[in-house]
């Protein structure tokens, strides 16, 4: 098991926190968790992005290892 695995073994405790970018811009809230991915909605609109993005989370915000403007590649 790697430290992502235990590290996020419970992915549903990161339901409803607010997603946060590398370069710390707000990108929405998780809404839901599947095997791979996780669902972000900003403003009406919800992207998929990959567990893999995910490098922890504090308090409300989780952070993703990706840039404020590549949201865009993972609408759906």
């Amino acid at each position: 098991m790697s430290d992502e695995d235990i590290m996020f073994a419970d992915w549903d405790k990161i339901i409803l926190k607010n997603a946060r970018s590398r370069d710390s811009k707000e990108l929405g809230n998780i809404i839901a968790v599947d095997d791979d991915n996780i669902i972000l909605n900003q403003d009406n609109i919800e992207f998929k992005i990959p567990k893999s993005y995910v490098d922890g989370y504090r308090g409300n915000a989780v952070f993703l290892g990706l840039n404020g403007k590549d949201i865009k590649y993972y609408q759906f």
